[in-house]
């Protein structure tokens, strides 16, 4: 619109000019005509004083005197000095007289009036539709800014065509980040050592198919478990580690390749697991000996013990995921109890409900009742002198046989005894304690919670008077939610962090960085950490496309305030390249593994 207002100032001048000409040149014609007549009097004035009344018979003089000097009358002023009185000497007598302005004056409003008039309405009728045009134009370039497919084919105008190009430019970048969140959205759901898909994958087609509205629906769940992973790394290393995983995946592909539907993840580091539609006896049957044969020649070939085991279950919906891979977890440990490379199936029958529930709501009691809940804290490796530490603390369960009970299974149980709310609130209250005994400054500990806390209002209540009790203890504390916690229940997750805020905790989201939906969350939860996934820096080095995914986290998250904490590094090479990411802190093997917290005394590295 900027280069439409010289046209109007242009205008507006020229319609001035045209004006002030109508005004001046009839009035110059006229002022000429008067010192004309003026001259043809002062000629003639002479011979008109023998006449009896000269003064009628000079044509264009209003009045006439000799001798005596005219009174000061009407003058016509706009005519200046040829409209005043003149004066004359002939033969020694003084002549005065004045001349008829009315011609000319008339003459002049004659010409003027028209012209000025005409002037006027030529130019405000050419004004105002330039004006009605620019806002024409005006609205036609806003309607442009907000949609680009109203350009007019083959138009010319710099501004438009500017808008437009504007408008490319920037779907053109826009194109580019959703190509780019798209890949990094599909790299953080996938495996990057087997090309599965990962455990987040498979929580979220394990819930939907769980929550299928068809109630007559049923699907299978096979686990695979490369129990030959440990010895593997220990005798031949890493890389001969990996490269048994990717066999492993190859021939569970191979298995399910017939299965309309079958989706593979890696959901641990020796487990994968296999969703299909379909009964699970008969899939079990036609699965479990296909791989059985196959696991038997792979373990011949590479001189193994055993190269797997598997274990298949039954989905019906209505069923949680705990309970589901609980009974996986049970046909596995049977599966590992016979023949190498066997499977086992177990199936939701009337038996299913107490399946080892007595056996383990025991346990579970003894374990709170004598406290036999071990602590482990793992320290952050903080990159800014100014900010305080940050060590998160682990739980884990001791068995009568001097081992450790897996942490996945005890949770699933106690969700499934409904004993969640008192272990959450046990292992919190012995936490403190051991927090409160120990005199290490510039400290925050980070205490997980688990997703039963979001489900009972009596918690949190708890949790609050808790917190108010010793402020100072509180404010070194810092309570961690998984990222996919808090997607399915954002409501009474925000409900929650609010609560430890106000009380003057911290909040932190631990395996952040699932996709799109991350940064929605980190927009409305606001927490003061973030915590990476490991899965974004394993093979973070090679891996330009997940480079750029978490650079995009770091940047959006310390503009809003908020720390980020890369976890699982396990390598130099790893760290290097997150320090160029300008990460806050670092947490992994790299830098500690997890210790006892009632002998921790600070990172020493």
């Amino acid at each position: 619109m900027r280069e439409t207002r010289p046209f109007g100032q242009v205008l507006l001048l020229a319609g001035f000019i045209f004006i002030l000409l109508s005004i001046l040149l009839p009035w110059w014609a006229s002022y000429r005509s008067l010192t004309h007549q003026e001259q043809q009097i002062h000629d003639r004035v002479a011979l008109s004083l023998s006449w009896e009344n000269p003064a009628s018979l000079l044509p264009g003089l209003a009045e006439l005197s000799t001798g005596q000097p005219l009174t000061a009358g009407k003058q016509a002023w706009w005519f200046g000095q040829a409209a005043a009185n003149h004066q004359l000497v002939i033969e020694q007598i003084p002549v005065f007289y004045r001349l008829d302005t009315r011609p000319a004056t008339v003459q002049w409003l004659l010409l003027s009036l028209p012209l000025t008039l005409t002037g006027l309405l030529i130019f405000a009728g050419l004004y105002v539709r330039w004006g009605k045009e620019c806002r024409e134009q005006e609205q036609y370039f806003q309607s442009l800014l907000l949609d680009p497919d109203l350009g007019r084919v083959g138009s010319h105008n710099r501004v438009e065509q500017g808008i437009i190009g504007l408008h490319q430019s920037y779907k053109s970048q826009i194109d580019s980040l959703q190509q780019q969140l798209s890949e990094a959205h599909q790299q953080s759901h996938q495996d990057s050592l087997t090309n599965l898909g990962n455990r987040y994958a498979f929580r979220r087609d394990l819930s939907l198919m769980l929550t299928d509205d068809n109630k007559l629906a049923t699907a299978t769940l096979m686990i695979v478990r490369a129990s030959a992973l440990q010895d593997t790394n220990n005798r031949l290393g890493f890389q001969a580690g990996d490269q048994y995983l990717q066999d492993i995946a190859k021939l569970v592909r191979k298995a399910i390749q017939p299965l309309l539907g079958a989706r593979a993840y890696r959901i641990s580091g020796t487990d994968i697991a296999v969703l299909t539609k379909g009964q699970c006896e008969p899939l079990a049957q036609s699965l479990g000996t296909q791989l059985r044969q196959d696991l038997h020649h792979y373990q011949h070939v590479h001189e193994l013990d055993c190269a797997a085991y598997i274990g298949f279950t039954q989905l019906l919906p209505g069923q949680s995921p705990e309970q589901v891979l609980i009974r996986a977890d049970s046909a596995l440990a049977q599966a590992q109890g016979g023949e190498p490379n066997g499977w086992r199936i177990v199936l939701k029958n009337l038996d299913d409900e107490d399946m080892g529930e007595s056996q383990w709501r025991q346990r579970l009691q003894t374990m709170l009742e004598e406290d036999r809940i071990q602590l482990l804290v793992q320290p952050v490796q903080i990159r800014k002198p100014a900010m305080p530490g940050y060590n998160e603390i682990y739980s884990h369960f001791p068995n009568d046989g001097g081992g450790y009970y897996p942490t996945t299974t005890v949770f699933a149980m106690l969700q499934r005894l409904d004993l969640s709310m008192l272990f959450e609130q046990k292992i919190i209250e012995m936490t403190l304690r051991q927090i409160a005994q120990k005199d290490i400054p510039a400290q925050r500990w980070a205490i997980n919670l688990t997703p039963a806390s979001l489900q009972q209002n009596s918690f949190l209540i708890w949790l609050e008077r808790v917190l108010l009790r010793d402020v100072a203890i509180t404010s070194s504390l810092v309570f961690e939610l998984d990222e996919h916690v808090l997607e399915h229940q954002l409501v009474a997750g925000k409900r929650l962090l609010d609560m430890i805020r106000r009380s003057g905790a911290r909040s932190a989201v631990s395996k952040f960085g699932h996709g799109y939906g991350s940064f929605r969350l980190l927009k409305e939860v606001k927490p003061d950490y973030i915590k990476l996934d490991a899965q974004l820096v394993r093979h973070l080095e090679e891996d330009s496309t997940n480079q750029q995914f978490v650079r995009m986290i770091v940047d959006l998250a310390q503009r809003l305030g908020c720390h980020v904490i890369a976890e699982g590094v396990e390598t130099a090479e790893q760290k290097r390249v997150l320090e160029t990411m300008y990460v806050d802190g670092i947490q992994g093997y790299l830098v500690a593994k997890p210790a006892d917290l009632t002998s921790f005394r600070g990172l020493t590295i």
